[in-house]
């Protein structure tokens, strides 16, 4: 999908898939940063420490993180970088709340130092990946959790809920 938007140029896969001696192929476990387009860049299984001890300044304020997906870019007109997090559960019915508080704190746990020591947040968006496939209505106050989750109209207004991600 990123390259669909971005186009190919700059993308490096390397790290993201081993082959072994059989011919087979495989995804990396852990961390893997995928450069896309400019400054661009996907993070599969990124480990984000406490900000004050990661070189970029950008890290945790409370403990490890590890999101599954992280979409990374320039912000607007500035140095530092916005973060999409995408958080794979393959149940949303089950473990519904688990699923909201892991990308609750990623989107609210993820920071940066800025000027005067303050932190300022660097999750733009965070989303859940899930096959679920809700039954929409018109709007999205209407709706109950999880399929509110889903509706185009909350995601755009809180920038926060969960994407339907089915193979095929």
């Amino acid at each position: 999908a990123a390259v669909e938007e971005y186009g190919p140029e700059g993308v490096d896969l390397s790290r993201l898939f081993l082959g072994d001696a059989a011919g087979g192929v495989t995804i990396a476990a852990g961390a893997v940063i995928v450069p896309i387009s400019g400054d661009r860049v996907l993070c599969f299984q990124r480990k984000y420490r406490e900000y004050w001890v990661e070189p970029d300044g950008m890290g945790s304020f409370s403990r490890d993180m590890v999101p599954d997906v992280v979409f990374a870019a320039p912000a607007a007109g500035a140095p530092e970088r916005r973060v999409i997090v995408l958080d794979a559960k393959y149940r949303i019915n089950d473990g519904l709340n688990d699923a909201l508080n892991s990308i609750h704190t990623y989107r609210d746990a993820l920071v940066q130092e800025a000027e005067g020591g303050r932190t300022e947040g660097i999750v733009t968006a965070a989303y859940l990946l899930t096959p679920h496939v809700p039954e929409l209505k018109d709007d999205f106050e209407d709706m109950r959790v999880p399929g509110r989750l889903f509706h185009p109209q909350y995601r755009e207004k809180f920038r926060f809920g969960a994407v339907t991600l089915r193979p095929g």
